[in-house]
C-alpha cells in the first residue's frame, strides 16, 4: 500500500520554480563550460563568434525564464539588463526588454487589488482608469487614471502574488548558490542571497516608498532641473501607490531625446550631479535607477525620478571615508585603500587585512589603466575580469555592508546609463568636486 500526503501549494510552486530556475542555470553553466574547452583549443578570433552565439542564446532562455517566473528573478534579469559597461551586447539587447515591458495583470486582478486595499469601488476613486498599463515591472504595474476632482496621475499596484515569489525565489537561490559555491569552489554567493533578503522586500511596503519619496522631492526642491512625482497620500496603501503623472521619454530612447530637442549630455550630467547630492551631501540614495525609473519630461526636458521603494540612509562619516579612499586611490596606496574597506565594513573569509590589500591591488590597476586609456577593450576586460575573479575566488569577502552593496548596484546602473546614451560625459570630473569638497551641507535625515 503506498501511503501519500498532500503536498501544500506553496510547496509545490517553489518546486516548479526551483526545477525551471535550476534547469536554466544548469544549461547556462554546462554550455559556459563547453565553451571554456573549446576555448584552450582555438584562437580567440576562432571563438568571438561561438562565444556571442552563445550570449544571445543564454540571454533569450533567461528573459523567457524570467518572464515566467517574474518575482526576484525578473528583477535580477533587469539590473543585468541595463548593466551595459559589464554585460556583453548580446545580453543588455535581449534583457533590455524586461525594463518596461513585463506581460501585465489583467485589468481584474488590479481593480481587486485597488478594490481591496482602498476598501471602495474602483469608479469611487477615478473618473477614468486605464485597462492597459503604462509599465511593467518586476513587482509592481502602473496604469495611467484620472481622480474624481480631474487630477491625471499614476496608479502602481502590487501583483497580489509578488510577496510570496520573493520568498519562494530567495529560498532557490540560497538552495542553487550552495550548488554552485560546491562545484566550482569558495565564491560564498550565499552571502549575496542574503543581502538580498535584507532589501528587496522593502520594495514590497508602498507607503515606506511614498515617504522615500517625498524625503527626495524635499531634497531637490531647490533644484528646476529635476523632478521627483507628488504622492496622494489619501490613495495610498502598501500595495496601492497614487502619484502625480508626469509624461516624460524614457532616458535610454536616444533617438526619441534627440528628436524632442532634449539636451543628451546635459541629462546625463543632471542625472550624475543628482546622485552626487543624494549620496554625498544628503547621505540618502534612491538604489534602484534602472531606465525603466528614468525619464526625461516632455518639453521641460527635466530629469523625472520614479520608484523610490529602495531607497537608503549612509552611515554618518560616509563621505569621509570615501575621500580617504580615493586619496588612497590617486597615492596607489593600496595598503591604504584596504584599511579603508576595512572601516568600511569589508572582510575576507580569512579575516586577515593582506587579503583585503591583494584585492586593493587589483582594483587600483583597473583603475589606473582605465584612467590612462580612457577605456579599457573587451579583451582587456575579459582578461581583467578573469584576473578579479580569480583573486576574491581565493580570498572571497564574507561581508559587505549592505549600503556598499546598494551603492554599488547603483553606481553600475548609472555607468551603463552613461555607456548606453554614449553622450561624452567624463562621471570623474562631476563626481570629484562633491568627494573633495562636499558641494554642499549634509542634510539631518528626515
Amino acid at each position: 500500500m503506498t501511503l501519500a500526503w498532500p503536498i501544500p501549494p506553496a510547496a509545490q510552486q517553489r518546486v516548479l520554480r526551483a526545477r525551471r530556475i535550476g534547469l536554466t542555470v544548469g544549461r547556462l553553466y554546462l554550455g559556459l563550460k563547453a565553451n571554456q574547452m573549446l576555448a584552450r583549443g582555438l584562437s580567440r578570433e576562432q571563438m568571438r563568434g561561438r562565444w556571442q552565439q552563445f550570449h544571445r542564446d543564454s540571454a533569450e532562455a533567461v528573459y523567457e525564464a524570467a518572464v515566467e517566473l517574474r518575482g526576484l528573478i525578473l528583477k535580477g534579469c533587469q539590473y543585468l539588463g541595463a548593466r551595459a559597461d559589464l554585460m556583453p551586447r548580446e545580453w543588455v539587447e535581449v534583457l533590455a526588454r524586461l525594463q518596461d515591458r513585463v506581460p501585465a495583470h489583467d485589468l481584474p486582478v488590479v481593480r481587486r487589488v485597488i478594490e481591496t486595499e482602498l476598501g471602495r469601488p474602483l469608479e469611487g476613486v477615478f473618473r477614468s482608469f486605464s485597462a492597459r498599463p503604462i509599465a511593467s515591472a518586476s513587482l509592481a504595474q502602473v496604469h495611467e487614471a484620472v481622480l474624481r476632482d480631474g487630477r491625471r496621475v499614476a496608479v502602481k499596484v502590487q501583483y497580489p502574488e509578488i510577496a510570496e515569489l520573493v520568498r519562494t525565489d530567495l529560498a532557490n537561490l540560497r538552495a542553487l548558490f550552495r550548488a554552485i559555491d560546491w562545484l566550482e569552489g569558495d565564491f560564498d554567493l550565499t552571502a549575496l542571497v542574503d543581502e538580498m533578503g535584507r532589501y528587496v522586500p522593502r520594495e514590497l511596503d508602498f507607503l515606506a516608498e511614498a515617504s522615500n519619496a517625498e524625503r527626495a522631492a524635499r531634497m531637490f526642491a531647490d533644484r528646476d532641473d529635476v523632478r521627483v512625482p507628488a504622492i496622494h497620500r489619501a490613495f495610498s496603501t502598501r500595495r496601492v501607490l497614487v502619484m502625480e503623472f508626469i509624461d516624460g521619454i524614457k532616458i535610454t530612447s536616444r533617438d526619441e531625446l534627440d528628436a524632442a530637442g532634449a539636451d543628451v549630455p546635459g541629462v546625463v550630467r543632471t542625472l550624475v550631479e543628482a546622485w552626487c547630492e543624494q549620496v554625498l551631501v544628503h547621505g540618502f540614495f534612491q538604489a534602484d535607477p534602472h531606465p525603466g525609473n528614468l525619464l526625461v519630461e516632455r518639453g521641460t526636458h527635466k530629469l523625472v525620478l520614479l520608484d523610490f521603494g529602495l531607497a537608503k540612509d549612509l552611515p554618518e562619516g560616509f563621505r569621509a571615508q570615501v575621500l580617504r579612499l580615493l586619496m588612497a586611490l590617486l597615492r596607489r596606496d593600496p595598503a591604504e585603500m584596504a584599511d579603508v574597506l576595512v572601516e568600511l565594513g569589508f572582510a575576507t573569509r580569512d579575516g586577515s587585512r593582506e587579503s583585503l590589500v591583494a584585492l586593493a591591488k587589483v582594483g587600483l590597476s583597473i583603475a589606473t589603466e582605465l584612467a590612462t586609456r580612457g577605456s579599457i577593450g573587451p579583451e582587456r576586460l575579459e582578461a581583467i575580469g578573469e584576473e578579479l575573479l580569480a583573486e576574491v575566488r581565493s580570498k572571497p569577502l564574507v561581508r559587505i555592508p549592505t549600503h556598499i552593496v546598494l551603492l554599488g548596484r547603483t553606481l553600475g546602473l548609472l555607468s551603463g546609463l552613461a555607456q548606453q546614451l554614449d553622450a561624452g560625459v567624463d562621471p570623474m570630473r562631476i563626481v570629484f568636486p562633491y568627494v573633495v569638497g562636499g558641494a554642499l551641507p549634509v542634510a539631518q535625515p528626515a
